[in-house]
């Protein structure tokens, strides 16, 4: 049987028809998929579990990891530090700061952009001790008991002496990493550019586990239960068995026609049985974390690399849309929404009963750091610098990240 047609017109009528065909089996497959969606989706209370909320420490004296705790959730909810404010310390950090500090014993350490790790006094803003890296760095340190932990842009993760910050290991992981090391127990898990996760050895760096994402991995793993999971540039959610590296399930973000299903910056957020992520595409969703379905799905109107922060059932995001959102938790409802005038691309923090985020303006001196009630949506406090994720707190002690510099703010009567 001749399949290819003889004359010319038969030719063309024919290798339109292939194209037809494969244009639809594309669509077909970005519907299968999940590349595609019918919009906003949202949820009911099936498979919320209140019991499983974020849980707060009033007298709370460290902030070890970013996002707060393994689960990433970006909240101390009963950790009262609100307006006004007194500017105790400011600190310069000669370079561009993304990714805010970790804190613990009166202490605290960050990286910057110019390959230097500092770490300061959160009392008065001194320095105990300021190292060179042997990279960038585009992410939160975490401590791992008398250790802190570094990833820089040159594929290493290092840990150092939290009292002295003398190098007590130094691991290749990957090509770059951008992700903040999660700690659980002994073990550290780190994501890289070029798709793989790592789980390491806090004591010695050694690699206890590799497993490969479906794309790069700058977003930060969270725990959820005894998985790990991640969002990656491929657009898929993946839960990794934290003691062996095996996938559990995978969900694929939905995303609009023939745009795929978009790439994961943010780190997801766990809490209340689900996990929260937000896609770069202007999806946020909600996702059962036993199996990875989804309970919602909200589309915002710009791109979102913001990372969500989970507190009193409520999920707060930004977005380049210029607003910040809180939804909520159980249905992905729109409760309220705070427009700043100016893109967020950095992740908010819940602390006490404010929610802080802060302004990617064009001009970075034009960035500003807001506080926003988290029952009203109404503006509490302004602070004239911020870029990017701008507070971490710790009893009687508000730490603000600007572009290049950082503030211990302390509340007045």
């Amino acid at each position: 049987m001749r399949l290819i047609p003889r004359t010319q017109k038969g030719i063309a009528w024919f290798v339109s028809g292939v194209c037809i065909l494969l244009a639809l089996a594309s669509v077909g497959l970005l519907v299968i998929s999940g590349g595609l969606d019918s919009g906003d989706q949202l949820g009911t209370s099936e498979g919320f579990v209140p019991a499983k909320a974020p849980v707060g420490n009033a007298t709370s004296t460290s902030w070890p990891e970013y996002g707060y705790n393994a689960e990433r959730t970006r909240a101390n909810p009963d950790l009262d530090l609100a307006p006004p404010f007194a500017k105790v310390w400011h600190r310069e950090a000669r370079a561009l700061v993304e990714f805010p500090p970790v804190v613990s014993d009166g202490r605290l350490v960050f990286g910057t952009n110019g390959r230097y790790a500092l770490s300061l006094s959160v009392a008065t803003g001194g320095i105990y001790w300021y190292v060179k890296l042997s990279g960038r760095v585009a992410a939160s340190p975490a401590i791992a008991g008398d250790l802190v932990l570094f990833s820089t842009d040159d594929g290493y993760v290092t840990a150092r002496r939290f009292d002295h910050g003398q190098v007590v290991w130094h691991r290749k992981v990957g090509s770059s990493v951008e992700s903040s090391p999660l700690v659980i127990g002994n073990r550290a898990y780190v994501g890289t550019l070029d798709g793989l996760v790592k789980c390491l050895n806090v004591r010695t760096g050694a690699v206890i586990w590799t497993s490969k994402a479906a794309g790069a991995v700058k977003s930060s793993l969270a725990r959820s239960g005894r998985d790990v999971v991640v969002g990656d540039y491929g657009g898929q959610v993946t839960a990794f068995n934290a003691r062996t590296g095996r996938i559990r399930w995978q969900a694929t973000s939905p995303g609009q026609l023939l745009g795929g299903p978009g790439t994961f910056y943010a780190n997801p957020a766990v809490a209340y049985g689900r996990v929260y992520v937000a896609n770069v595409n202007g999806r946020v969703i909600a996702l059962d974390a036993n199996d990875g379905s989804v309970a919602w799905v909200r589309v915002l109107g710009d791109w979102v690399y913001s990372s969500p922060a989970v507190s009193g059932d409520t999920v707060y995001v930004g977005s380049y849309d210029h607003r910040l959102y809180a939804f909520s938790a159980v249905t992905g409802g729109v409760r309220w929404s705070y427009d700043a005038g100016e893109r967020i691309a950095g992740s908010p923090t819940v602390i006490g009963g404010l929610v802080w985020f802060a302004t990617l303006a064009r001009n970075p001196r034009q960035g500003r750091t807001y506080a926003i009630d988290t029952t009203t949506g109404r503006r509490a406090f302004t602070f004239p610098d911020g870029r990017y994720t701008p507070a971490v707190g710790v009893d009687g002690r508000l730490i603000l990240t600007g572009v290049r510099t950082l503030y211990g703010l302390a509340p007045t009567p």
